[in-house]
């Protein structure tokens, strides 16, 4: 049973992460997020934290604490100089939901791990929010009992419009168009769509792919002049054949075979590559 004075310490924001919050705050437990530098972290540094914050409504980061003997749950982070009591993830090897495959979503999710410490079911809601963070691609094709892929498709959309701002029924048209963007480009070949010019990118692509229930390799430049590539939606073997070509070429990468995704960095590169 989980120490009822544990403080949750919680990594980047998403979704699932807000729900996360949410659940842990009406359970009656404190929570901070993981910060870098005084800032909360990203998913790529949620799991080189040095310190907490509080981050509220106004998205203003304000200096917390987390006493060296306090109980803590960390949930998609690490934090120096602390070791939790429990670690809730489902991204690197040895996490409990790391292997668990689409029809295990809500075991495999950290948002069904929290409910499960909390002793909580999940709601319609959560269901969504467990598959679509755990196996978006399988989520989409129906293959996560009692999560219906219309009313998936509705979440997300309604999330990235309030993230963006852009009416909900031009993110749906987005998705919509991605996915047949992605379907026009799938070349049999290789098992994939590929998008490899930054520039040239459809807004919603990823997402699309997801939607489309096919696999897609995209290039994205990220704002401190880093290109990343990324390879989602794919079976085991080519996510770890992904990730094998990176990692034998010295890059950074990243991935998770059973969920179908994977990531590698350009370090000081600023243009796509050919």
């Amino acid at each position: 049973m989980l120490d009822p004075n544990s403080t949750f310490v919680l990594g980047a924001q998403d979704p699932e992460m807000r729900e996360i919050e949410r659940i842990v705050d009406d359970a009656g437990h404190p929570w901070v997020h993981a910060a870098k530098g005084r800032r909360r972290c990203s998913p790529r540094t949620a799991y080189e934290a040095d310190a907490v914050v509080r981050v509220g409504p106004d998205r203003v980061p304000r200096p917390a604490v987390l006493a060296p003997k306090t109980p803590a749950v960390f949930v998609e982070c690490r934090l120096q100089g602390h070791e939790p009591i429990a670690r809730v993830d489902h991204h690197h090897p040895g996490d409990a939901g790391y292997e668990l495959m689409p029809e295990h979503y809500l075991r495999g999710s950290s948002l069904g791990q929290v409910l499960e410490l909390l002793e909580r079911e999940p709601t319609a809601t959560q269901r969504l929010l467990a598959a679509s963070d755990h196996c978006l691609t399988a989520a989409y094709q129906g293959e996560c009992p009692g999560v219906d892929p219309d009313e998936l498709l509705f979440l997300r959309a309604s999330w990235r419009a309030l993230m963006s701002g852009r009416a909900l029924s031009d993110v749906i048209e987005g998705i919509l168009d991605a996915a047949k963007r992605v379907r026009a480009h799938h070349d049999s070949e290789f098992g994939e769509a590929r998008f490899f010019d930054p520039t040239e990118l459809p807004l919603d692509l990823a997402e699309g792919a997801a939607y489309a229930g096919l696999p897609v390799r995209y290039r994205e430049l990220l704002p401190e002049g880093i290109l990343k590539e990324m390879f989602k939606g794919g079976t085991p073997a080519a996510v770890i054949a992904f990730m094998d070509e990176h990692r034998h070429a010295g890059r950074a990468v990243y991935g998770n075979p059973y969920r179908g995704y994977a990531g590698s960095y350009w370090p000081g590169r600023s243009a796509p590559l050919r």
